[in-house]
Formats: structure tokens, sequence, C-alpha cells
């Protein structure tokens, strides 16, 4: 009789554990179905360890990273003494380019910010192939694959990441668990400020990239918060640019809804 109470007990436990959890992966498709397009987001929480996703399989499958590239990048581009700090200024070289907010100096953090793509390029270039090949692989990012162009490798070229991974990638980061000096990933998170409030700290990074014709937004960070932090990577299939603003819109909804923020 008591093994069988106790059996009960246990199965009583599990069953309500379970529908959490679908009731939390509903909640973040909810956002995708929402917005009427297809993608993943995969939520850490850094103290429970717990993982809540929409889409196990496409959490698994590598993309392009895009501008999310940009976090690694910073950190290879102080490491080799390139960039000094977040304060290290650009001069626009005069080209106008398609977005306006590209058309003037910059400091690295708002290079970062603005996703200023033309002084990433020179930099990786100004990097070379040998030490970028090695700092990729050295930070384990994605499938570590920098073919393509060493000025286009993580816009269209061969290097890919998933979700899963991105997550992986920032939890190490925010504890300074990278191979490279905690000044470089102190330095690389304060460019990543997004927004703050008395709640929360969002650290964060867009991507958009298209590869093979194939169109992929991205946002990536984390949300740190007083009793845990939340990491977080959303990838989407993107038809046109006016669909680029869901990104953040789908993560936040999504984030809201699992009571996060």
């Amino acid at each position: 009789m008591r093994l069988l109470m106790l059996s009960t007990i246990l199965l009583a436990s599990v069953i309500p554990l379970a529908a959490q959890a679908k009731t939390d992966a509903d909640s973040v498709q909810q956002a995708f179905s929402d917005f009427d397009v297809e993608g993943v987001l995969v939520l850490l929480d850094d103290n429970s360890g717990e993982r809540v996703t929409n889409n196990l399989a496409r959490s698994q499958q590598g993309y392009i990273p895009a501008s999310t590239f940009k976090i690694p990048n910073s950190l290879l581009l102080i490491e080799a003494g390139l960039v000094k700090d977040e304060q290290t200024q650009f001069v626009w070289d005069g080209i106008k380019r398609d977005y306006n907010s590209w058309n003037r100096d910059h400091s690295f953090a708002s290079a970062m910010k603005y996703s200023v793509v033309p002084i990433y390029q020179k930099l990786a270039v100004a990097l070379g192939e040998r030490r970028m090949s090695q700092g990729v692989s050295l930070l384990n990012y994605g499938n570590n694959n920098i073919d393509g162009g060493l000025d286009r490798f993580w816009l269209d070229g061969e290097l890919a990441i998933s979700a899963n991974e991105q997550v992986q990638f920032l939890q190490r980061l925010y504890h300074n668990q990278l191979p490279v000096s905690e000044r470089s990933q102190r330095i690389v998170k304060t460019m990543m400020l997004n927004e703050a409030n008395s709640d929360w700290v969002l650290r964060a990074k867009t991507g958009y990239g298209v590869r093979q014709n194939k169109k992929i937004g991205w946002w990536v960070g984390w949300i740190e918060k007083e009793d845990t932090t939340y990491f977080f990577a959303m990838n989407m299939d993107i038809d046109n640019v006016k669909q680029l603003p869901y990104r953040k819109a789908i993560v936040k909804q999504a984030l809201t809804h699992l009571g996060v923020i």
C-alpha cells in the first residue's frame, strides 16, 4: 500500500512539471505564431539550468550568425590590440552607404550598437586570416569555419552557429569563462548593453544575414535579474526587411508571457 501511495505521489509530481514545460514551449511558439513567422527561441535559466524552446530540432540547426558575430569578433580584436576599448574612435571614410547610421564617425561601442559592417570588415582584414581562424576555434564558436572571405564569412560565408550554441557561448561570456582576458570580456559586455531599469538589465545583439538565398534574423543576449540571469537566442526566417523589428518583439513577448520581464 505504501509503495502504491509513493508511486502515486511521484507520478503526480512529474505530470505538473511536464505540463509546465509544455506550457512554456507553447508560450514561446505563440509569440512566433502571433507574428506569422517561423523561428526558434532558446531560453536558459542560469541558476536552475532549465532550458525552454519551441522547436528542439531548429534549436540545434546552425545558421549564418551575421552581426551576432560582432560579439566574438570584438573579443578577438581587443585581445589582438587592434582596438583598445569601447571608446576607441573610427573616422567615417566618407563613403555614403544605405544605412544613415553608418555615415558618421563611431566609437567601437557605437559600431557594435549600429552594426557598422564596414568598420568590422576593415578590422577583420587587419586581424588577418591566421589570427581570426585561431581565435574563432579558441572560442569554439559554432562550426569554427571562416571560409567565404575574411571580410564576409560571418555574413554569407561558411560560419554557422545554432541557437543552443549561441546560448552556451553567451553563458560562458557572462561568467568570464571564455579563453580570453577578463578585461576583454568585460568591455564587450559593456558594449552589449541595450536596456536597463529597476528590475533587469538587457545585454544583446541583433543579426541579419543572407546565405544561399535564405534570410535569417537573430537576436541573442541575456536578461540580468536580482535572482538569476536568463540567456536567450532566437533566429527566424525573414521574408522582407519589414519583419526585422519582429526579432526583438517576439523575444520580448515570449519573455513577458514566461514572467521573465
